[in-house]
């Protein structure tokens, strides 16, 4: 593999295997060889091999001299798994898990992060202790000193953090802030002034030991799992080289498909790790995923530009699973056929998702637990993608400085927002941009969106009385609390409907849901009530199609239109004179219950229409494999028909 700055520049398909090793393993690493490894890794021809060496219960599986090594190590395998890599040719990185680490609090219990009530967490380690100094950092030094490894992908980190209230921490607090007393949970004064505290000290510790890394090996990697993704949408300061994290192991896809989008704009490359296996929900009863599901998973990645990993784990008494490897082989060819059309590709700027800081903390849990906060963000990019609109994440920072390449930008229920957001999103109106805002952050836009909103609401119920909005002949029922507003110079898209019978006897309220206005060169568009929040649990169809009659409404000339199936996610990418329309079919063969997980076969999905304004192209393919595309071109638009889309399926256009 040719080498960039770092190993993972240029990598496009890994594996990963964790056993967290324990203190009651007997047999770790008993039957593993140089030859069974490299036997099965040339079936996959991976780029990496990510591999155990301390997993969250603390033990070792490797003879340490400077932690605690697991009692049940025959055999030193992190050795072989390191010769069989290097005679390979690939990167060997460690699975290391960070601030969880049981078995250094039990012998070190002043590590523990201290809970509110005063007692230790048996797990998670405090940031300012001195176990990130005088701990994990010399632990990594000794192996990059014996093994020669390449990089470090560090779990248990920004998800197993909380605020700790050690002596130490609850200190350097006060004299910071001189805030006293200290807050005990989110309802106290001062809390956003403790969890930014706690957040800053979280981001000191990756920083220390990705420093450390960089200091004892040239070009070895350090990744801290799920740093600066949805989790933490903060400006990246931490040395960290690239982000990664491993989506659920069930309802992969529903994180797979918000998670790309956020990390492929932070600036830094980026992988995705698929779990192989999968259960009917609880971390049990693990099952082997089918190669169709996972290729489903590495087509969310892929079309985003990322590179794709998937997790599985050796036997505990070392050898991998050949009949995985098998499996894994398949899902490796259907990448490779993939990769020209995906690897170092940029987005094409269609519609943008504001994904803020600000809002974030101000509604999930600490530290880093999603809890709802990213709800509304989720729900606008899934109404948008089921529109077939290509959509991107970006953080607040970010979308400053990009969002006049945007069309369209949409900020779902954010507040509070940056002031300097506000006036770049308010200039980005009157300058031509399209701007859809909804519940909560309306009010910041009320002179722009031409109406009055009243402090009172209305709330939506799933009854008789339920408020609605039209959806063809029939109507959809409108959830959670909306806002009356008073239209003074808007126009009305959406009706508030006071009955569900959706003929033209249908009484309105006296304040619409939905309304559109002209302003400057631009137009901006208002939901007023938390329509994306409850589009992220429900997916319903009528309000899928309220939010594309809205965009229709707002007529955005340079908006691609594609129609398609709503379980075709659309992407589309750019390089050098191609752009790349991937379409990744996403439905599945008779997943109808939560109590059905199990994706056994994905079946074809289309047709799909699309007319974008471009160049006349030179070509049209249907990748991989070069298929001719039924296609014409007038009035400065591409138009092509594709028949249907198996999982993933790229329409390659060339000029």
């Amino acid at each position: 593999m040719k080498m960039g700055k770092h190993w993972h520049d240029n990598a496009f398909f890994g594996l990963h295997f964790d056993l967290h090793a324990r203190e009651t393993d007997t047999v770790l690493g008993r039957d593993v060889t140089e030859e069974g490894l490299i036997q099965e890794f040339e079936k996959i021809k991976p780029d990496f091999v990510q591999c155990d060496c301390k997993g969250h219960p603390g033990y070792t599986s490797y003879p340490t001299k400077v932690g605690i090594a697991s009692p049940g190590i025959v055999k030193d395998s992190l050795r072989i798994w390191r010769n069989a890599t290097q005679k390979m040719g690939i990167p060997l990185i460690m699975h290391y898990s960070g601030v969880w680490d049981t078995a250094a609090i039990q012998e070190h219990p002043e590590y523990a992060r201290i809970e509110p009530d005063g007692k230790p967490h048996p797990d998670s380690t405090c940031p300012l202790s001195a176990y990130t100094e005088q701990y994990l950092i010399p632990q990594m030094e000794e192996i990059i000193d014996t093994y020669d490894v390449d990089g470090f992908w560090v779990d248990g980190e920004n998800w197993a953090s909380a605020p700790c209230y050690c002596d130490r921490c609850t200190a350097a607090f006060i004299e910071k802030t001189g805030i006293t007393p200290i807050p005990r949970k989110e309802e106290d004064p001062h809390w956003k002034e403790w969890a930014d505290f706690s957040r800053e000290n979280f981001v000191r510790h990756v920083d220390a030991f990705s420093r450390a890394i960089h200091r004892r090996k040239a070009g070895c990697t350090s990744c801290s799992n799920w740093m600066y993704t949805l989790r933490q949408p903060d400006d990246i300061k931490a040395e960290v080289d690239y982000l990664s994290g491993d989506f659920s192991w069930v309802w992969s896809i529903d994180s797979a498909i918000p998670e790309a989008r956020i990390m492929d704009g932070r600036g830094l490359k980026w992988d995705l790790m698929a779990w192989a296996f999968t259960s009917h929900g609880p971390m049990s009863d693990w099952i082997f995923k089918s190669v169709p599901a996972l290729c489903q998973e590495a087509g969310i990645v892929m079309s985003c530009g990322g590179a794709f990993t998937i997790y599985d784990t050796p036997n505990r008494w070392g050898p991998v699973v050949s009949w995985h490897m098998d499996d894994l082989a398949d899902v490796a060819r259907f990448c490779r056929a993939r990769q020209a059309f995906s690897q170092n590709t940029a987005t094409v700027p269609q519609a943008v998702v504001l994904h803020s800081q600000n809002h974030y903390y101000a509604h999930n849990r600490s530290l880093y637990d999603l809890s709802t906060a990213a709800r509304p963000v989720e729900g606008a990019l899934y109404a948008l993608l089921e529109n077939t609109i290509h959509t991107d994440l970006l953080t607040e920072t970010t979308l400053r400085q990009r969002v006049d390449s945007y069309p369209l930008c949409v900020v779902p229920e954010q507040d509070p927002m940056d002031p300097e957001t506000l006036a770049k999103l308010k200039a980005y109106v009157r300058n031509g941009g399209a701007l859809i805002v909804s519940g909560v952050s309306c009010k910041a836009f009320e002179e722009e969106l031409g109406v009055s909103i009243s402090p009172e609401f209305v709330q939506g119920y799933c009854n008789a009385s339920a408020l609605t909005i039209p959806d063809g002949d029939r109507t959809v029922t409108l959830i959670g609390d909306w806002n009356k507003v008073t239209v003074q110079s808007a126009s009305t898209v959406k009706p508030i409907l006071l009955s569900r019978d959706g003929g033209p006897q249908s009484k309105r309220s006296e304040f619409p849901a939905m309304t559109v206005r002209t302003v400057g060169k631009g137009v901006i568009a208002g939901i007023y009530g938390p329509l994306f929040d409850s589009f992220a649990y429900s997916h319903y169809p009528g309000i899928r199609r309220a939010v594309g009659e809205l965009i229709e409404a707002m007529n955005i000339p340079r908006l691609a239109r594609i129609t398609a199936p709503a379980s075709l996610v659309m992407t589309m990418r750019q390089k050098e004179d191609a752009h790349f329309l991937h379409f990744v079919n996403t439905s599945g063969d008779h997943l109808t219950s939560p109590k059905n997980p199990i994706v056994e076969s994905v079946p074809p999905a289309g047709p799909i229409h699309g007319e974008i304004s471009m160049p006349r192209p030179a070509s049209v393919t249907l990748e991989p494999g070069g298929a001719p595309v039924h296609w014409s071109y007038r009035d400065g638009r591409l138009l092509f028909d594709i028949p249907q889309v198996a999982i993933h399926d790229i329409v390659a256009i060339r000029h």
